[in-house]
């Protein structure tokens, strides 16, 4: 599974997943645009991928003038976007009274609203090129929410939703463009209190849903490295039965 030649951008890029994925696809021969808050951890990126195939861009993706400038310029530099992946998100760890509505909105703002600022600013180039895979890193907090977590499980259930309506605004016009949610489970990253899968496990599985083929236009989610295929629910089982009986 190659990446040899792609340019790939990826939010969040200054530590944890970001900065695995961001090394690795450089060493895989990716050119690997970076995006983060802070330049200083860019910097410490930066210094580990692999010379010239690393550029660092300090950016707030929840500000979406910002970010479409931003895709502008990689795009009249490189031509293409060929791979977006929307790793950036925060997790302010407190409980629903405790933390004050600026403090909740501004996870929203970053976790949801980042990705659709980033979606809407690759997306027309992808179009044009007509190929693209946009990786959004979700979770499954929304679902089964621990204590000290509403903003953070509010935003990663929206990312399902969004997820989902970009695939079905593609439809089958685009077939080589994929909006997939990938979900790699806990990692040993600062948000995770450095319990789970090391992100560097995490490279290989992203290359997998980067060289997912063209023609799917139903939405697709990833669970580490292989596809999650919901079940049918009971309800859409016995509707598909009467339908079948009817006819």
């Amino acid at each position: 599974m190659s990446v040899s030649g792609k340019i790939i951008m990826v939010t969040g890029a200054g530590s944890g997943l970001g900065r695995a994925l961001s090394i690795g696809l450089t060493q895989r021969g990716a050119t690997v645009i970076g995006l983060g808050s802070r330049d200083s951890t860019l910097a410490e990126t930066e210094s580990l991928a692999v010379i010239n195939r690393f550029s660092r861009i300090m950016v707030d993706v929840s500000d979406a003038a910002a970010v479409t400038n931003i895709v502008q310029q990689i795009v009249g530099k490189f031509g293409r976007i060929d791979v977006l992946i929307n790793n950036a998100a925060v997790y302010p760890k407190a409980g629903f009274l405790d933390q004050d509505a600026e403090s909740w909105m501004r996870t929203i703002a970053v976790n949801l609203g980042g990705v659709a600022n980033c979606c809407r600013a690759v997306l027309p180039s992808m179009m044009r090129q007509g190929s693209g895979r946009i990786i959004n890193v979700g979770s499954y907090a929304d679902l089964a929410p621990i204590p000290n977590s509403s903003a953070y499980a509010a935003s990663k259930g929206g990312l399902h939703a969004l997820t989902k309506a970009i695939g079905a605004d593609l439809g089958g016009a685009y077939p080589d463009i994929l909006c997939i949610e990938w979900i790699p489970g806990p990692m040993k990253t600062q948000m995770s209190d450095f319990t789970g899968t090391d992100p560097v496990a995490c490279v290989d599985w992203a290359l997998k849903i980067i060289n997912l083929p063209p023609g799917r236009t139903r939405s697709i989610i990833f669970e580490k490295d292989q596809e999650h295929v919901p079940r049918k629910s009971l309800a859409s089982w016995m509707k598909r039965k009467l339908m079948f009986w009817r006819h």
